[in-house]
């Protein structure tokens, strides 16, 4: 869980966007950026998470919410 909450406010934000399925051009419009900084801000957020694709980092994203709104302990 501490992991997610390493990330940015722009890379939640993005991944946010990328749980709901939108493609990279469609973020970049969103927030009014190049698809290449977006795709530069996802490969930090693979980075932070330790993961190597979008399915796992959104995973990590919703076992956190989920840990969060449980009000589970956070796990290293």
């Amino acid at each position: 869980m501490s992991e997610i909450l390493s990330l940015s406010p722009q890379e939640k934000r993005i991944l946010v966007a990328l749980s709901y399925g939108s493609l990279y051009k469609e973020i970049a419009a969103d927030y009014n950026i190049s698809i290449n900084t977006v795709k530069k801000h996802l490969k930090s957020v693979y980075r932070k998470l330790k993961v190597n694709k979008r399915t796992a980092a959104v995973e990590k994203l919703f076992i956190s919410s989920y840990a969060i709104q449980q009000g589970a302990p956070e796990q290293n």
